[in-house]
């Protein structure tokens, strides 16, 4: 028989023979290789619906194969199986004709898809045995009432993950069960999801009662599991193209400040996509309370959004992706239409997009796509390479670059859909190209994601990615596309600096978290009871050259065989950071003699060994001997990580508490004027606090240079939530410490009648979840004392053990050297009334600092440490934020005078620099600046200084 292009040739070893291969009536003989884990999935199957997660490359398919032809047997009816792609669907079409053995023959398996008009698609229906389709064109013709469901003896929803949603392969799976007089299901994927909801909405709108789960590293499939190479790629953006974001990135800052200001926008940090659909979530509310800020509010945020994602395609993409991006906009429709036209607008678009139109592409990314396609068929002319790519113009311009290099024959793969400029493939030019690409008459696939799920290619050696994706759906189904029937490499270029990082950390953590949650809904959903393992596959029988067996004794031959010695199970995907050119270190082999307790237990079950002790025992390490010493860190960022931790583990055990003599520490607590008519200044001098009566811009008491806290009665605390001051507050105290602390005074907060109890849970919730603001509360103005009297020692004290375990181990790396011991000296908290000379000993440090760096710490090791004085001039990122802070600042005092808007305060800032610059103008100065007459000036002039 001949095999042809199709997932036949996984199950065929390299001799060309089969080894033991499976008998039944309804399958070809010798078509399917017979493997133990896939008869346990078919016997799992076949008695319930069930979800089945493979790895990919691993053979959901011909378990697909034998539960159909062994539902068919014994039901008869027809079997239906559903894909999500036309190309999916065409590869399912052939290898079911070539395997399964039907009454009418192969051509009563047929494909159905939206191409084919519905009554044809009646017709081919009413004769076929074995229909695949694609579920919107099942789900249109069940609700035509074309076709009926009730005689389809089983469905198979492959890749099932799709099933969650609006997806049609959900609906599928609900009409289905409405129908069908003898349901079963079948769903199979090799990613379906990270969270307990993703997995259990699948289960539910298939119908799914279990979960059968098997890992590349189970000791039944790691025989058939082909090694797998994952390198992250770090790629430099140009700066050509950091400077074309750059203005970008300032209209975006100003965007986000003005959302700030009205209280749209609470996150800090960078911004994010996250953070903008929160805070259009916050607008949306405005705007249902009819605030006529909230409807320019929503006009910014939707341009934020855009230039956010115009910003990553230029860093992340590069100049095609780019540029498609701007041209997909011209097309918006409905809402979108009017604000994507104004977007594109802007001088500073229409600038960007005339720039992107003359520039070639500078994105480092198209070299190192075309190094790594080179550099495989160097090694091996005949392999093949994919190459995933999220744009169209991004994947012609690399086919482009490639076809220009000998020996590679590249072509596009694209979904059916034509856009302007992008001219799509129908389904038989997505076929032709599979097949070229499989014959070898092309050698390098470059593909959007219509190429990500389910196909086969015998021999895709290695997979690139252009840019990593967020989606641990999307990141398994691509990196399946190798590695499927011989070793496989897959390279993800990372762009340095960019969203790109963020969107890998998080495909690896949901990766990490999804074989977590199959066990939490399998465990939940039960197990099967009232059958005997193999009971479901008497038809079937296990030929080899031995004779035949039964399947079950096959199964458990094979369990025997395979059952894996302690300690040797390896990992199928290796992991490697770094460029590909990169000498690689040589890593020793485990110990084949040491046995993880871990691999004793049932999964998921933990012994005492999981969890560490507080201490080591004298006994247990030997009398004594130090035994495996922790290195010590010989620079300052490494001592003060180790005295950090140190605190934190002598907080959390019976360790020596370093606040065990509070009480001798001399503490020093900064409390606002204001705060003098009550009794806690009083009551902190008589804890032995040295109380600094100053006047706070923000805040009522200062701890340090970190702390910062806002005590508020019930009362106020009321009354400002009531009159709109609570949250522009909160900001403010945000924005002026590292540490800042909202204290509310008195016990009654919640039996106020001037608000509902709601509303101050909402306003505690906005402070502490979306603000990150920490609230305490206290009953009186003593046990504010108090807690301000323990909470100064503590910060005092945590600074003195940092320092000390940070002397310590200075000393026991640099033996004693006295030029570094007067430094950590000086971080010691001082006595108070000590800052009279803290410019003195500031400078004293720093000069040690510097001397240190530039002679003495070469011998100790510490080449290649940053200098931690820079006298070059350069603003550091804390400058330049309250540099920011402060025009922020000026800007809204200048917006409080009548008449004087965002505008014109800023030609006003522009022109003057200072608000005292403004002030002290004449009429006539202030009268140059654009937008302001005479009358208006001395208006201005007035307020400021009247």
């Amino acid at each position: 028989m001949e095999l042809g292009c199709n997932d036949f040739e996984p199950w065929v070893f390299s001799d060309g023979s089969m080894d033991a291969t499976v008998s039944h009536p309804g399958l070809v003989e010798g078509g399917v290789e017979a493997r133990a884990y896939q008869l346990e999935a078919v016997d799992a199957c076949l008695g319930a619906s069930t979800l089945l997660v493979l790895p990919t490359a691993l053979g959901k398919t011909p378990i697909e194969w034998m539960v159909i032809a062994e539902r068919l047997r014994q039901h008869g009816g027809r079997a239906l199986m559903i894909a999500p792609t036309n190309a999916l669907l065409n590869q399912h079409l052939e290898n079911l004709r070539e395997v399964l053995v039907l009454d009418d023959g192969p051509e009563s398996v047929v494909a159905l898809n939206g191409s084919i008009d519905w009554k044809r698609r009646q017709k081919l229906w009413d004769a076929a045995t074995v229909i695949v389709a694609t579920p919107q064109v099942i789900r249109n013709d069940v609700q035509r009432g074309s076709i009926d469901l009730t005689d389809v003896c089983l469905l198979v929803a492959d890749e099932a993950h799709h099933a969650i949603g609006k997806d049609a392969a959900g609906e599928v799976g609900e009409l289905y069960r409405q129908q069908a007089a003898n349901a079963l299901v079948l769903g199979a994927t090799a990613s379906p999801g990270s969270t307990d909801e993703q997995v259990t909405e699948v289960c539910q709108r298939l119908g799914l009662s279990r979960i059968h789960v098997r890992r590349a590293e189970d000791a039944l499939l790691e025989p058939y599991a082909a090694g797998l190479r994952v390198q992250d790629v770090p790629v430099e953006v140009p700066e050509e193209l950091r400077l074309l974001a750059a203005p970008l990135q300032r209209w975006l800052d100003t965007l986000v400040d003005q959302l700030r200001r009205l209280g749209y926008y609470v996150h800090s940090g960078r911004v994010t996509m996250g953070a903008l659909a929160d805070a259009r979530g916050r607008i949306q509310v405005a705007i249902n309370r009819r605030e006529g800020l909230a409807y320019n509010a929503a006009r910014q945020n939707a341009t934020a959004q855009r230039l956010l994602n115009l910003i990553g395609y230029l860093l992340c993409q590069g100049v095609a992706a780019s540029r498609e991006s701007l041209q997909r906009m011209e097309h918006a429709t409905g809402a979108e239409q009017k604000s994507a036209a104004a977007f594109l607008g802007d001088a500073r678009i229409r600038d960007l997009r005339q720039t992107l139109a003359e520039t070639p592409e500078l994105h480092r990314k198209v070299d190192y796509t075309q190094e790594l396609v080179l550099e495989q068929l160097r090694q091996d002319p005949d392999s093949r390479v994919i190459v995933f790519a999220h744009f169209r113009d991004t994947v012609n311009e690399i086919v482009s670059r490639l076809n220009r290099c000998e020996g590679v024959i590249a072509e596009r793969f694209v979904g059916q859909t034509s856009r302007a400029g992008s001219r799509g493939m129908t389904q038989r030019k997505q076929i032709e190209g599979l097949h070229r690409f499989r014959d070898g008459e092309c050698n390098v696939l470059v593909a959007t994601s219509v190429g990500e799920e389910g196909l086969d290619v015998p021999r895709a050696d290695r997979v690139i990615f252009y840019e990593p994706v967020g989606s641990e759906i999307r990141t398994i189904q691509r990196r399946g596309r190798t590695g499927r029937h011989r070793s496989g490499q897959v390279f993800v270029l990372i762009a340095t600096g960019t969203r790109d990082e963020g969107a890998r950390a998080s495909a690896l953590a949901r990766e990490r978290r999804m074989h977590e949650v199959l066990d939490r809904v399998r465990r939940s959903r039960g197990s099967p009871t009232g059958k005997q393992d193999g009971e479901l596959l008497q038809a079937f029988t296990i030929k080899s050259d031995d004779g035949e067996q039964a399947p079950w004794e096959f199964v458990e031959a094979e369990r025997e065989r395979l059952a894996p010695e302690l300690g040797t199970q390896r990992e199928r995907i290796e992991r490697i950071v770094g460029k590909p050119d990169e000498e690689e270190d040589e890593l020793e082999d485990p110990a084949q003699d040491e046995v993880d307790p871990q691999r004793l237990r049932p999964r998921g079950q933990r012994g005492l060994d999981f969890y560490p002790s507080d201490a080591a025992s004298e006994r247990m390490l030997g009398g004594g001997e130090e035994a495996d010493a922790e290195p010590i860190p010989v620079n300052l960022e490494g001592l003060a990580l180790r005295a950090a931790e140190d605190i934190v583990q002598a907080l959390t055990t019976d360790a020596v508490d370093p606040l065990e003599h509070a009480t001798d520490i001399p503490c020093r607590i900064v409390v606002d004027h204001r705060e003098l008519n009550t009794t806690i200044a009083a009551s902190l001098r008589l804890q032995g606090i040295d109380v600094d009566v100053q006047t706070l811009a923000v805040g009522d008491f200062q701890i340090g240079d970190r702390v910062l806290i806002e005590r508020k009665r019930v009362r106020d605390f009321v009354d400002s939530l009531l009159d709109g001051r609570l949250l522009e507050q909160a900001h403010r105290l945000v924005a002026a410490a590292p540490r800042p602390l909202l204290l509310i005074e008195g016990g009654d907060l919640f039996m106020q009648r001037a608000v509902h109890m709601n509303a101050l849970m909402g306003a505690l919730a906005t402070l502490t979840v979306d603000l990150g603001l920490p609230v305490v509360t206290t009953a009186d103005g003593e046990e504010t004392a108090r807690f301000l009297a323990i909470a100064a020692r503590r910060e005092q004290a945590l600074l003195g053990a940092l320092t000390k375990a940070a002397r310590q181990r200075l000393g026991a790396a640099e033996g004693g050297d006295e030029s570094l011991g007067r430094f950590v000296e000086r971080q010691q908290p001082g006595e108070p009334g000590a800052e009279v000379a803290r410019e003195e000993r500031a400078g004293a440090a720093a000069q040690t600092v510097i001397s240190v760096e530039a002679s003495e710490v070469s011998d100790a090791g510490w080449e290649g440490q940053k200098v931690i004085l820079d006298a070059s001039g350069a603003e550091g990122a804390l400058a330049t934020r309250e540099r920011k802070e402060l025009r922020f600042d000026r800007l809204a005092m200048l917006q409080s005078v009548p008449g004087v808007g965002p505008a014109t305060a800023d030609r006003l800032l522009a022109r003057f620099e200072s608000v005292a610059g403004v002030a002290a103008a004449t009429v006539e100065e202030l009268a140059t600046v654009s937008g302001i007459g005479a009358a208006k000036a001395a208006r201005i002039l007035e307020v400021l200084n009247n």
